[in-house]
């Protein structure tokens, strides 16, 4: 209504780039700099907020993904636990198992087509091509990979899991409200495995959440999505989202408006939000408070995943590519070949940012 917006606003760290480059969000490097605390921030908390070489927000709070799996599916197909696969092979003789075990049972679902919108691009296709040693964006040359021995290795393990051994359900991945029926489906015990972020786990299937799962603790394990498992891949896969607060340019005081961030950052204000609606921790002290490390789920899967998780390109145009990457794994679930997929994938890459802006890998 003032026509001028708030002095200090908490947004999504996925819009970071687009307000930056509008310059919407004032540069806080200065503030950054003199603050103390920031030299704990995670590195990829620190990189959620920034766009080319300078800081526009400060992560409030993050979130990491993995792989949940039902216990008692898992006990009932004979299944070791706990469990944790160290390679796509680990992970796919676990699928097969529960196949061949437990009829009616999916074994495992991997986020694919354009109907769970960005929950695909990170849930699905990033995780199991970070696990390749891939990514979309070469930061190296400032170009999008449209092609890559990574890239494929990723449309072959969905092509694997969807159309050449039937390990998770195709037709749910492009049904409208795709997604909660992957949450109902898990809740109803009829899938072992699904790869989704911390929000699932404290809010979904929360005894008190949406999808809820009374005995949550005990029935659902958690497990790092592993790398590939060859030479050259990373042992775990992980990225992160996250929301964060940033500086409106128009402020008449940003020193007061950055003093109200620290303010809210400080960890016995920021523990009274986490007592509320539990976090991903985005530094180091608040790691260390007493109400995080009784939250043995949250304190554990940061411990774990935090050190290999990534974000998303802060690039303006990432919500286009997402959408053309969803785009890539729906295709595959609908039989559409490898070749042909990344042949369209490419082609709607360019069409958004060029050809000059795009490479392809061998």
């Amino acid at each position: 209504k003032g026509g001028i917006g708030p002095d200090v606003a908490w947004i999504d760290l996925f819009w970071v780039p687009e307000f930056a480059e509008a310059k919407l969000i004032l540069p806080l490097n200065k503030y950054v700099e003199a603050w103390p605390i920031w030299d704990e921030f995670y590195a990829p908390a620190k990189k959620a907020g920034s766009h080319k070489d300078d800081v526009y927000a400060v992560m409030y709070g993050s979130d990491v993904r993995m792989i949940y799996y039902n216990k008692e599916l898992f006990k009932k197909a004979g299944i070791a636990l706990p469990w944790q696969p160290y390679s796509w092979d680990g992970l796919l003789t676990t699928a097969r198992i529960i196949k061949e075990k437990l009829p009616g049972v999916t074994p495992l679902q991997i986020n694919a087509g354009t109907d769970m919108g960005e929950a695909t691009t990170m849930q699905g296709l990033y995780m199991v091509l970070l696990g390749a040693g891939g990514r979309l964006y070469d930061w190296d040359t400032n170009k999008w990979i449209v092609d890559s021995p990574m890239l494929r290795d990723t449309v072959d393990f969905y092509k694997q899991v969807y159309i050449d051994e039937k390990l998770g359900d195709a037709e749910m991945q492009v049904t409208a409200k795709s997604r909660d029926k992957t949450f109902e489906a898990f809740q109803q015990e009829k899938m072992a495995m699904l790869v989704e972020g911390t929000w699932f786990y404290s809010s979904v299937i929360a005894p008190n959440g949406s999808v809820p799962i009374p005995d949550r603790d005990e029935r659902i394990g958690w497990a790092a999505m592993p790398g590939k498992g060859t030479l050259g891949t990373p042992t775990f896969a992980c990225i992160s989202g996250g929301t964060g607060f940033a500086v409106s340019p128009n402020t008449k005081n940003a020193d007061l408006a950055f003093e109200l961030i620290k303010t809210a950052l400080r960890p016995d204000v920021l523990v009274k939000l986490f007592n509320i609606k539990p976090f991903s921790p985005i530094y180091q002290e608040f790691v260390e408070l007493p109400e995080v490390k009784e939250n043995k789920f949250i304190a554990d899967t940061s411990e774990a995943l935090m050190p290999y998780t990534t974000i998303r390109p802060a690039k303006p145009e990432y919500p286009e590519i997402s959408y053309q990457a969803q785009l890539l794994t729906e295709e595959i679930v609908m039989g559409v070949s490898p070749e042909k997929a990344l042949e369209n994938y490419g082609q709607g890459v360019i069409s958004i940012v060029g050809a000059e802006n795009v490479e392809k890998l061998k």
